[in-house]
Order: structure tokens, then C-alpha cells, then sequence
């Protein structure tokens, strides 16, 4: 959505506060616009784009500061359609990046769901976008306290965090340790230094992460005058991927009834994982126990049941397994043979449990209550917990 709005009008329309951030940003995107360039020249920075009113917001102020750009739009399989359609229809000249795989398949491989602690789909379909240049992301300290604590000028391996003045320190000091004589870098003032990101790394600047949500809205709507995706419009906070780990309940049982197909293929995804898709097929699958006491699931309840038993799926967050276990069952979501003799039926009604439990976002002890107890208990008592077998 290319506007023909000049930077002086633009500044304009914008109230004195939004507009000193603005010429901060802009400020920012000139001065790293020369080492964007050094990367790809012909595109400049790769812009990380979602469709949300956050990148809105970073596509049109990088549109205002006139530098060189492409944006990108990296699709995960669970990606609500409204926002894909809203992003073809307005923003043609984004490009969309289909996964190689589905989000599904891929937990299928790894036997793992995604998880709050374990988030691996945000690096499988995310981070690794925009490797080997400079990335502009649309994150802002207002979103969280992890986000607040972001700076505005990194490197992707946290190997560097800081500002565009402190990269160049970062980049001389660098080039004193490895005595190279490359100066393939040219910074923001005209300087050749050496290269600061190698491999798959990239160079993350994020010029909005000063804005307030109030800032972005009063930008799109009263400063760029742009139309933004229907789904704010109709009480949603975010709109990002239907199901998002970090996203809570309440979030996820309304995107379930919008957008039902999610919730269908995530069980399937389930019942393969159970039923040996995608499973490695290792030694100690056969003998299934938790030495850390926590408890396993069979048949949609838990037990605490000897080493010979088999066919149980194990919580699938990590912060409930102990020691090696963990290390080992941190490649898959499940270490339970195959759940031979059980009906479809039956491996249905599992898997559907898996997932309530899952998107709930509670500890198994506490869902497992609610779900089969109906009765609350105190589970800050850990001598109570221990003296219940069922936990």
C-alpha cells in the first residue's frame, strides 16, 4: 500500500508527541539505511512483515523515510485467513513466503507441540526470515516486559544489543580481536568497518520500539489515513497465528469457533504423533515411568503406574521433566509406543483431551481437576500434592 503522502504533510497530521518519535525512527532508518544496503544492495533492509497494525506502522514510517525496502510476510499454515486476505488485497507489494511445511507436519517430526517454554515455531517459520541482512521488526517495549527489555539495534544471536553508535564500537572491537583486514562494511557514516553478522544471523533494527499502541493507531489513522484488518474491528487484540502459544484462553477458544479447521488439524497432528507418525522409533519407548513423579496420561487420565507400562504421552512442556529425561524427550512431544488396540474413537477423545489441556495453559495437575474432579484444590500445598497418588 504505497501512499502519496509527503514526510511534511505526514508530520503535519501528527500531534507533537507522535510526531518527535516519528523523526526519531526516521532518523534511525536514514542512518542505517547505508549498512542495509551493504548487505543487499539492490533491496536494501528486509522488512518483516504480518499484516498487524504494528507492521503497518513500520511499513509506512520506512515508507515516509524514503529508504530503500522490500517487505516480506513469512506464513505459518495457521495464519488467519482474514489477515492474508487483507495483506494481498493492500499490500500487493509484500511478498508471502509459504512454509515448506506445515506447522503440523513439522510437530509431527519433532513429536512435540509448540509450547509457551517451547516455542519453536516462532524459529522455524520467524526468526531464520531475513538472514545474512538487515531486518526491520515491528516490536515495541509497550508489549511486554520481555520486549521491554529490547533495545533497538541487535544482532539476531544476541551477540550484540544496544544502539547504531554502539554497533560501530562493537564492530571496531571485533576487527581488533580477529586482526582482519576486511572493511566490506560501510556504517552510517561513511565509515568501512569489518562485518558484524555472518551465516544465518541478521541484523535486527527495530525503529517503533518507543511507539505506544496509542501512537500506532493515531499514525495508520489519522496520519496515514490506511485501512487496517477487520479483525481489530471486531474486538481482537492480536492477529497473529490462530492458536498462539502465548496468546491465552479465552483468545484461543474464540479463534477455535472462528476458525475451526486449525482445531481439526492440530488433533490429527496429535493422533499421528500417539499413533507413530513421524515417531523415531527408540529403545526406551516400550518402558514409559517419570522419575520426577509427574504424572503421564493414558486413556485421557493420569497415573502413576511402574515402569512396564506402555502407551502413555508425557506432559508435553518441559519444565515438568527432570534431568536427562528432559534432554532426551526434548526431540519429541511423545515417547509412547504405538496405541495399538484402542478405536479411532477412542484415540479421538484422547487427542481432543490433549489439546484442551494443551491451549489451557494450565499445569496437568489443575486441568486434570477441572476437567474429570469438577472440584478445586490447594495446590500451593506441595506436602498435599505429594500425598496424592493421583497427582
Amino acid at each position: 500500500m504505497k501512499t502519496n503522502i509527503t514526510l511534511e504533510k505526514a508530520m503535519e497530521r501528527a500531534t507533537g508527541r507522535l510526531r518527535r518519535k516519528m523523526e526519531y525512527s526516521i532518523s534511525l532508518l536514514r542512518k542505517a539505511e547505508r549498512i542495509a544496503q551493504s548487505y543487499d544492495k539492490e533491496n536494501g533492509f528486509y522488512l518483516a512483515f504480518s499484516g498487524g497494525k504494528d507492521s503497518q506502522a513500520l511499513f509506512h514510517i520506512t515508507e515516509l523515510a524514503g529508504v530503500k525496502f522490500q517487505a516480506h510476510m513469512s506464513l505459518t499454515s495457521v495464519d488467519p485467513p482474514d489477515v492474508i486476505r487483507f495483506v494481498k488485497r493492500n499490500y500487493p507489494e509484500v511478498e508471502l513466503i509459504a512454509p515448506k511445511k506445515s506447522i503440523y507436519a513439522v510437530a509431527v517430526e519433532k513429536q512435540i507441540l509448540p509450547t509457551m517454554r517451547v516455542r519453536w515455531c516462532c524459529n522455524e517459520y520467524k526468526e531464520g526470515a531475513g538472514a545474512g541482512k538487515v531486518t526491520l521488526i515491528g516490536i515495541r517495549h509497550e508489549e511486554s516486559s520481555r520486549r521491554k527489555a529490547r533495545k533497538e539495534v541487535e544482532i539476531s544471536s544476541k551477540k550484540f544489543s544496544g544502539t547504531l553508535e554502539g554497533l560501530d564500537v562493537y564492530r571496531a572491537e571485533q576487527k581488533k580481536k580477529t586482526h582482519s583486514k576486511e572493511t566490506n562494511i560501510t556504517n552510517a557514516e561513511e565509515e568501512s568497518t569489518a562485518g558484524c553478522i555472518h551465516g544465518k544471523e541478521s541484523l535486527l533494527i527495530s525503529p517503533i520500539i518507543h511507539w505506544t499502541e496509542r501512537d500506532v493507531w493515531e499514525f495508520l489513522n489519522d496520519v496515514m489515513q490506511v485501512v487496517h484488518c477487520n479483525l481489530y474491528d471486531e474486538g481482537y487484540r492480536r492477529i497473529g497465528c490462530i492458536g498462539c502459544p502465548m496468546a491465552n484462553l479465552k483468545q484461543k477458544q474464540r479463534e477455535n469457533q472462528r476458525w475451526p479447521h486449525v482445531k481439526r488439524n492440530w488433533i490429527k497432528a496429535i493422533i499421528a504423533i500417539r499413533t507413530g507418525g513421524g515417531i523415531r522409533k527408540n529403545s526406551y519407548q516400550k518402558n514409559i515411568w517419570n522419575p520426577s513423579g509427574t504424572a503421564l496420561v493414558k486413556n485421557g487420565h493420569p497415573s502413576t503406574a511402574g515402569k512396564s507400562d506402555a502407551g502413555y504421552i508425557l506432559h508435553p512442556d518441559p519444565s515438568h521433566w527432570g534431568g536427562a529425561r528432559k534432554q532426551r524427550i526434548m526431540e519429541g512431544f511423545s515417547e509412547c509406543s504405538s496405541s495399538d488396540g484402542l478405536t479411532d474413537e477412542q484415540e479421538r477423545e484422547i487427542a481432543e483431551n490433549i489439546y484442551d489441556w494443551w491451549i489451557s495453559g494450565m499445569s496437568y495437575k489443575k486441568w486434570y481437576a477441572k476437567k474429570f474432579l469438577q472440584y478445586q484444590f490447594n495446590f500451593s500445598d506441595k506436602e498435599y500434592e505429594k500425598e496424592q497418588p493421583f497427582l
